[in-house]
């Protein structure tokens, strides 16, 4: 019954607005403890990696995260299967730098929540600049995971397809943008995903009452109870589209993704459950494989719109995501992977993968391992 309820149209589109997450702020919040779903993960094709026998193995060091469809399990599976030695690491003890030193590498997130975000890419930046570590995600990577402002900045400066946008940390500058700008806009919060912190600014009033109340003493409240909108605002072009987003997922050669449907009177596909599981056009593909080797990221989730004249432009992109399933393609119903071959032709191949350890492989033979053969003797 109650999930009948959260299924309709109208109950979706109320949980993910404003009002909404106002209101939940108020109401007492459930604690999020550690996932175990090893028990559910074995229907998919184990990811072994080709390792020089000359080069030994690091001892890695396993973060476990905070999720509903946890990362670590799918970690731990790679790492048992290849014979790495490792151990969870507790990246929130008192003595966290001492439990690290034992350790090559270090694996994985606690959550995309702001305060676990901030612990971990300042420890993770101590980790490799002040005890040569290697961590997965980089530091550099932790930075730009849901920081909705540094990747147009990053997309900008790398000529990367990116949605029109205007941001401004400054009052009188934002004020003055919105008097030029072309309505709608949409706007956006840092720290958010699945449609959450994302409004359709209609007006120029609607967007200068945003800019207020961002840029007022106590900032603008947004839908994570403990963080306010504060001295800045993130406004991008609304692009009239086909009704879908398009979402791609490229770690190394191989792509995965999908489609996924606005919701009925909303402008916002992400979060609303509309998944659609089929062929993906060669363009969005080469785009999201344009982005990884740019960021030179063992994975990236590329969010994609098609505009009403044919093109498609990057509304989002990510290193990471929440993934639910060992099956992020499918064609005619059967799972698999593009592969993207060398000659630049792409085609499918079957299979059930969990793109976790993928990345991680992919992370340890791109990154991990080119340092480590530079710095075993001869």
């Amino acid at each position: 019954m109650l999930k009948a309820l959260k299924d309709q149209a109208a109950v979706k589109r109320f949980r993910k607005s404003m009002l909404f997450t106002r209101l939940r702020q108020h109401l007492p919040m459930r604690d999020i403890g550690y996932v175990d779903d090893r028990g559910r993960i074995e229907d998919a094709e184990e990811v072994r990696i080709d390792w020089p026998a000359e080069v030994p193995k690091p001892r890695i060091g396993l973060v476990r995260d905070l999720d509903q469809f946890p990362r670590w399990t799918k970690y731990r599976r790679f790492l048992e299967t290849n014979g790495f030695p490792f151990e969870y690491f507790d990246i929130h003890a008192h003595d966290w730098i001492e439990k690290a030193r034992p350790f090559d590498v270090v694996v994985g997130l606690v959550s995309n929540e702001i305060v676990s975000l901030e612990e971990l890419r300042v420890k993770y930046h101590f980790l490799e600049t002040y005890l040569g570590k290697s961590c997965f995600p980089s530091a550099a990577h932790a930075l730009l995971y849901d920081d909705k402002c540094l990747e147009a900045y990053v997309s900008g400066a790398l000529g990367l397809p990116f949605a029109g946008t205007l941001i401004s940390h400054d009052k009188d500058d934002a004020l003055a943008l919105i008097k030029t700008a072309r309505f709608p806009l949409v706007s956006k919060v840092n720290h958010s995903s699945g449609s959450m912190g994302v409004e359709l600014v209609r007006t120029p009033r609607q967007a200068r009452r945003i800019v207020r109340r961002a840029f007022s003493r106590g900032g603008r409240i947004v839908h994570v109870p403990w963080f306010r909108q504060k001295n800045y605002v993130y406004f991008q072009e609304f692009i009239p589209n086909d009704g879908y987003d398009i979402r791609v997922v490229v770690i190394g050669d191989r792509a995965f993704g999908y489609y996924r449907k606005v919701l009925s009177g909303d402008f916002r596909a992400s979060g609303m459950g509309g998944v659609e599981k089929r062929a993906l056009p060669e363009e969005a593909i080469r785009i999201a494989a344009r982005v990884r080797e740019a960021l030179r990221s063992p994975q990236v989730v590329v969010d994609m719109v098609r505009g009403l004249d044919g093109r498609l432009a990057i509304i989002e992109y990510s290193i990471l995501f929440q993934v639910e399933t060992p099956e992020q393609l499918k064609i005619d119903g059967v799972p698999g992977a593009y592969v993207l071959e060398k000659d630049r032709t792409i085609r499918f191949e079957p299979g059930r993968f969990w793109v976790h350890e993928l990345a991680l492989e992919r992370f340890l033979v791109d990154d991990y391992l080119p340092r480590a053969t530079r710095r075993t003797p001869c």
